[in-house]
């Protein structure tokens, strides 16, 4: 389950530095990237991110103060 929750931030964050290195560059030469297809790639990197960081949240394993209190 952790394996998956940082594949899907790992590939999120791919996604995102991807459209900026695209974005980036077609400021230099316009049109070559759609901005409806720049914006729903965002948002669904966007979603991948937050699952995955849910499903880290979510494993099971204290954290925060709990951890320190050893429960």
């Amino acid at each position: 389950m952790q394996r998956i929750a940082c594949t899907m931030i790992g590939g999120a964050l791919f996604v995102v530095c991807c459209l900026v290195a695209l974005l980036l560059s077609d400021a230099l030469s316009p049109g070559r990237l759609p901005p409806m297809l720049a914006f729903y790639a965002a948002c669904g990197a966007g979603v991948s991110l937050i699952l995955g960081l849910v499903m880290l949240e979510r494993r099971g394993v204290p954290h925060g103060f709990a951890a320190l209190e050893g429960r």
